[in-house]
């Protein structure tokens, strides 16, 4: 009678952290997106979404690509896409993003000749011409750095250096994944 409560306890608790999603490090990020899944075998494996070109038409996630023109799609980098009128992340089209000049920095943004985007959202004020992406989600224009997106408030574009692990520091203070911790 113990035995069969501990097996089927040991059997519970296999299927509530086998059906968990994973995600390295803790956090949401396009490039390591994996959800699990069990194969044929019932292994597991990871899935990345991914956008599939068909013979008419443009797949991400298992969902139709709306307005998507198969013949001239190419697949970017980091869930962007472009094809000869519009450009998209994960699917989405991203509004006025011009394909033409279009281009996938890294670290989720990206840029085109007027304005800067990351994971898709245009970032507000930021400035194309001079717009680097440092590492570990940071980013930086002329006048200002950028966290995932964020603009970092009072932080010196600079000075402003990535030192790695979701630290960085500017002349005056020391943030963590964007925010200020210290001087």
């Amino acid at each position: 009678m113990k035995s069969g409560i501990i097996i089927s306890m040991a059997l519970l608790l296999s299927l509530i952290f086998s059906s968990s999603t994973v995600f390295p490090n803790g956090q949401y990020d396009d490039d390591d997106c994996k959800r699990e899944m069990r194969d044929e075998r019932g292994g597991r494996r990871h899935h990345r979404p991914k956008y599939v070109i068909g013979n008419y038409d443009v797949f991400f996630d298992g969902r139709k690509v709306e307005g998507a023109n198969a013949s001239s799609f190419k697949i970017l980098k980091q869930g962007y896409a472009k094809d000869t009128w519009s450009v998209y992340y994960r699917g989405a089209k991203i509004k006025g993003a011009s394909e033409s000049s279009f281009e996938v920095l890294g670290d989720g943004y990206a840029k085109d000749t007027w304005s800067v985007y990351y994971r898709g959202a245009k970032i507000k004020g930021a400035s194309e011409s001079r717009f680097k992406v440092l590492g570990d989600g940071y980013a930086k224009d002329t006048w200002n750095v950028y966290y995932r997106g964020a603009k970092i408030k009072g932080a010196s574009e600079s000075s402003f250096e990535v030192l790695g692990d979701g630290y960085a520091k500017d002349t005056w203070s020391t943030y963590y994944m964007g925010r200020k911790i210290g001087r």
